[in-house]
């Protein structure tokens, strides 16, 4: 589920890059942020083309996305989310705070 460990990605780096500049390490702070910046293209890149994908094949994103998390993921969504990011990467906090809640259906099939 790249959509998943990719923003994961975002929601985790910010505080491990401080970590690493409280600790001394500010070269490996900066390659942190540097990822984090393009992760947040690749959470796009993710976003859209599953979008489009959903909509060729007649399908709601949101409902898909769910589903898919459901039934190939293994484990909980866990917050806290960097909704930041995630919005700058046009990841929308609909398909995946459902999930948090539990008040989406049973994957089908």
């Amino acid at each position: 589920m790249p959509l998943v460990l990719e923003a994961r990605g975002l929601d985790v780096t910010p505080a491990m890059a401080a970590t690493l500049e409280r600790v001394g390490d500010p070269e490996s702070a900066a390659l942190l942020r540097r990822i984090y910046r393009d992760e947040i293209d690749h959470v796009a890149a993710g976003v859209h083309w599953f979008d489009e994908i959903c909509r060729a094949r007649g399908l709601n994103p949101a409902e898909t996305f769910s589903a898919n998390v459901q039934r190939h993921f293994r484990g909980e969504l866990k917050p806290p989310f960097n909704r930041e990011a995630r919005a700058a990467a046009g990841f929308p906090a609909h398909y995946y705070e459902p999930l948090l809640r539990g008040d989406v259906p049973p994957p089908r099939g």
